[in-house]
């Protein structure tokens, strides 16, 4: 055996991340879930981490524990998230073998880490009720900096010794982890060593880690409980076990995945991949939440951070006023600051554009709708793209030169709404077209054979109908915030149609939550599609490189240029309009900057598409020729 084992053994350098056995179509789904997670564990943690942190009413030992499982959620969570979400994308799945032993102590550490700092938690709450004079001088900041760096060093230790035990173990079987992220489990059935020895040790270790935290928190927790029952008003019991509602809560989740996934016989891998998403992903996700809406104080530590803005802005905009609240029924489009003598140029110019744009994308559309060579998913996607630059520059332009023309440039209260609905409505649905664009030219050239199976028309058409659903559900909450505001007295927005910035401008309630809101919105929709586009892009450019002839890599990259013309000017001037919180104090500047992507941009889409598209210029043509 130890000579047949020589013979066969080859170093390995590195491993393949095997992640979810599903449908290569619903990888996309899969990818923009675990985004959508991690970007929520991202936000939330490091929100209850500033809450924590500017609240001087919060700098109690309950709350310097709570910031410290924010950090070690936003940890550990970021530790597989990232790597999770490329292999996605990526076909060869491969995690090198220093990347694996990095991956597998980083979790140890911060996954252990957070069961001991949970232990801590619970003697904290035990200390609190059962002893609460004494609370002050028992739970000192000495004392909670020690259970802290105690915990640390715990899952230091774990770390080190479970890491260094599974990397001595050789593999020789196969390279191919059954699961997203290294771990002990899946990484035993890769060794071709006696594991006896090690899985004793493992288990022994497992059992020295939750055993010594779940008598701590059990019998903290049984302690308060008889202390609590010997209080005699019932809304004197509530109060008291209130305060541990929502750490029972983040006890029962993670330890309950933990338990399942690593004291149980591992017979079902898919199982405990179910289960490590709940504690690597899901958990981090929840913690936050638990605890800042079962949590009366980080409740109101929220609420006096909002008041307290609300307060300043409404005395600093009544001063500016200095006139009473009065409903706003109508807003007045300011447009552009142009001398009277240039409008009627203006007028022109925004016509010309809106002429072209509405010319251009029709043709687009009936040129792609009548040539059978075009029925192919690249240019049913570039014919729903001409559809929505016709429909959000339509809701723009023609209220635009209307009031160019006008005196009043009024816009009714509803009339605004509707106009931002729909215009955030499409705009937001075209970012997400244009990344379901890259990863069509993604399919084409690095699955060429795969391509008609990978993006049927089944698939493309799922793919718009997710942008548009997208699209439809930012529209909603973006207007739905945008006016709940009060607007009491000026109703004079600073722009050519109604837009976020200058809404929120002219509000007397302090815009503090619709920034965030707006900010967050904008950096989740664009970093989702911008990711989706720049691992596409990188990809094919690594397929492209592969190809011997430069010609080979001109044709094959050629089909991407007016893409990736299209993605330079749409992300370029949104990310600038809108996923800087700057945006909201520049007026000027952000009118020009909407002058872009409302009007020049649908106009340009179609040029692009037909001068560097040699498909559509074909197509046009024998269009041309037959008649």
């Amino acid at each position: 055996m130890g000579d047949k084992g020589i013979s066969n053994h080859s170093e390995v350098t590195d491993f393949i991340l095997v992640g979810f056995k599903v449908y290569p179509e619903l990888h996309i789904l899969l990818f923009l879930l675990f985004l959508f997670v991690y970007a929520m564990v991202l936000l939330g943690n490091v929100g209850m981490m500033a809450i924590i942190m500017t609240d001087p009413q919060l700098n109690t030992p309950m709350y310097f524990f709570l910031c410290n499982l924010s950090f070690i959620d936003l940890f550990y969570s970021s530790v597989i998230a990232p790597k999770a979400m490329i292999n996605f994308w990526s076909e060869s799945k491969s995690i090198s073998f220093a990347g694996c032993v990095t991956q597998l102590f980083l979790f140890a550490l911060f996954i252990v880490t957070e069961g001991f700092l949970l232990a801590a938690m619970a003697y904290d709450r035990f200390i609190a009720i059962c002893n609460p004079l004494l609370y002050s001088v028992q739970m000192s900041t000495r004392l909670c900096t020690q259970l802290v760096a105690g915990s640390y060093f715990c899952g230091c230790i774990t770390s080190v010794l479970q890491t260094s035990m599974t990397f001595t173990l050789s593999f020789c079987s196969s390279r191919a982890i059954d699961h997203f992220y290294c771990d002990t489990r899946p990484l035993q059935r890769l060794s071709c060593s006696d594991l006896f020895i090690y899985k004793m040790i493992s288990f022994f270790l497992s059992s020295i880690i939750i055993l010594p935290t779940i008598i701590v928190i059990i019998v903290s927790y049984m302690y308060i409980v008889s202390t609590v029952l010997k209080i005699h008003s019932t809304e004197g019991r509530k109060k008291a076990f209130s305060t541990c509602s929502s750490h029972l809560g983040v006890v029962s989740v993670l330890y309950g995945a933990v338990f399942f996934m690593y004291l149980t016989p591992d017979r079902f891998p898919e199982l405990s991949k179910v289960a490590s998403l709940c504690y690597t992903l899901v958990t981090p996700m929840l913690n936050p939440l638990i605890y800042s809406l079962r949590n009366k104080d980080v409740k109101e530590a929220l609420k006096r951070i909002i008041d307290k803005k609300n307060s300043t802005y409404i005395s600093a905009m009544k001063n500016e006023l200095n006139v009473n609240y009065s409903e706003v029924t109508e807003f007045i489009l300011l447009g552009f600051r142009t001398p009277p003598e240039l409008q009627i140029l203006l007028f022109l110019v925004f016509l010309l554009i809106y002429v072209i744009t509405l010319v251009g994308n029709i043709s687009m559309i009936i040129v792609i709708k009548s040539d059978s060579r075009l029925q192919m998913p690249m240019y049913f996607f570039l014919r729903n793209l001409s559809y929505l630059d016709i429909c959000y520059s339509t809701v723009i332009a023609p209220k635009t030169l209307a009031n160019v023309l006008s005196n009043e440039k009024k816009i009714s209260y509803n009339g605004c709404a509707a106009q931002f609905f729909f215009f955030a409505l499409f705009v937001t649905t075209e970012g997400f077209l244009l990344a379901v664009m890259a990863f069509d030219r993604f399919s084409a050239i690095c699955s060429p054979l795969l391509y008609p199976v990978h993006m049927s028309q089944k698939v493309c058409v799922q793919l718009v109908t997710g942008s548009y659903i997208c699209g439809s559900i930012n529209s909603i909450v973006q207007t739905g915030f945008t006016f709940s505001l009060h607007f009491c007295g000026e109703n004079r927005l600073d722009h050519f149609f109604c837009d976020v910035p200058a809404l929120i401008k002219i509000s007397c309630a302090d815009p503090f939550v619709n920034e965030i809101v707006l900010f967050i919105l904008s950096a989740l929709i664009i970093i989702t599609t911008t990711t989706v586009i720049l691992v596409s892009y990188a990809y094919i450019l690594c397929t492209v490189l592969k190809i011997p002839s430069t010609h080979g890599r001109c044709k094959t990259f050629s089909t991407c240029g007016s893409h990736i013309a299209v993605v330079s000017l749409f992300y370029g001037t949104v990310f600038f309009m809108y996923a800087q919180p700057g945006a909201i104090s520049a007026p000027e500047q952000n009118k020009t900057v909407a002058v872009l992507y409302t009007l020049i941009i649908p106009m340009l889409n179609p040029l692009i598409y037909s001068l560097r598209n040699r498909d559509v210029k074909d197509a046009v043509k024998r269009i041309l020729c037959r008649k």
